[in-house]
């Protein structure tokens, strides 16, 4: 599997990178990635070419190869919050 992606400089995109990178490392095709994940296999040549995705189709490629997608404070905003500069 090539891991080639038109725009890298979005969010989805290093996303995708991640996964297809795990995927690639099990040594799975794409096709093998999106039927582990329940998507077509068109649905990951999509977000490759474009860049774009829904989450719930992030989430399903990404648990396929054993990686969950999580929000996580951001660094400035725990560091502000915790010395109770917000509020």
């Amino acid at each position: 599997m090539t891991i080639s992606i038109q725009k890298h400089d979005t969010v989805v995109a290093g996303l995708m990178q991640d996964i297809l990178r795990q995927a690639q490392d099990r040594g799975w095709s794409q096709g093998e990635l999106a039927e582990r994940a329940s998507v077509p296999d068109s649905s990951i040549s999509r977000i490759k070419r474009t860049g774009r995705a829904d989450l719930a189709t992030l989430a399903r490629l990404a648990s396929a190869v054993g990686l969950r997608l999580t929000l996580v404070p951001d660094s400035d905003f725990t560091e502000k919050l915790t010395r109770g500069d917000l509020f």
